[in-house]
């Protein structure tokens, strides 16, 4: 079944990502190394499920079938077959939706990103001091 697609160019600055983010469906990562994956976790913040391949830092943002999909590493057919598991359900992809804003905002609100940054700061200070 073909799904609608659209190009709308490079987004240039956060408010046009966010907005872009929330029109979407789906986003689809289909990077084979990601060292935080930020491409993923931001449509997540944006209650939008995403699909990338399991592998490199993506299954730490994607929970499977939670907030989104992970497909086997590098195997495009899976791939294939997150997205449509993703869009074929619209009850489905409110539930992911949901829990992807959820653990966005519980895990990487700038709050706790940096209290944990300071966290991290703070013991190595203690430890090269002792």
């Amino acid at each position: 079944m073909p799904y609608p697609a659209t190009s709308v160019g490079v987004a240039r600055d956060e408010i046009s990502l966010a907005v872009l983010y929330n029109a979407a469906d789906v986003v689809a990562v289909p990077s084979r190394v990601e060292s935080f994956g930020q491409t993923a976790s931001e449509p997540l913040a944006c209650g939008t499920p995403a699909v990338a391949f399991d592998a490199s830092a993506l299954p730490e943002i994607i929970d499977h079938r939670e907030n989104g999909y992970l497909a086997k590493a590098y195997d495009p057919a899976d791939f294939a077959a997150g997205l449509r598991w993703v869009l074929e359900s619209p009850e489905r992809h409110r539930q992911l939706a949901d829990a992807g804003r959820e653990k966005a905002c519980r895990t990487f609100s700038q709050e706790l990103v940096a209290a944990r940054t300071k966290a991290i700061y703070a013991s190595m200070s203690e430890s090269t001091a002792a």
